[in-house]
């Protein structure tokens, strides 16, 4: 049953089930990142660098910030699908949500790898 609803046939379902898994995915990671915190307890700069230092957590991170802005863009698009009618309107905002997003996703890789 769950493998005909992910089919061509219902489009939307697989949409739906990326976003509440990168909800989920969300979720035990913001759990891990507080986890981690209360753990290290960072009292300054240095603190926080070493939280963010290990190479498995950079890319836990990233994976994280990937999940969120595919939510986030995941639901900006269903809100711009339901409540802008007009096509033209409507594409040059999508067009702007994705170039929001790739900007965020450039600024996150440079804030977690470009750091020393």
């Amino acid at each position: 049953m769950l493998f005909e609803l992910l089919t061509a046939k219902y489009p939307g379902m697989r949409l739906w089930l990326t976003q509440r898994l990168c909800a989920l995915s969300m979720a035990l990671g913001l759990l891990l990142f507080w986890l981690r915190v209360w753990w290290l307890a960072p009292a300054d700069h240095a603190g926080w660098v070493a939280v963010f230092s290990p190479w498995w957590w950079r890319l836990l991170s990233v994976w994280f910030f990937i999940c969120m802005l595919m939510h986030a863009w995941l639901g900006v698009r269903d809100v711009l699908r339901d409540y802008v009618a007009n096509l033209r309107c409507r594409s040059v905002l999508q067009w702007l949500v994705n170039l929001a997003v790739a900007g965020n996703a450039l600024a996150i890789l440079w804030i977690l790898f470009g750091m020393k």
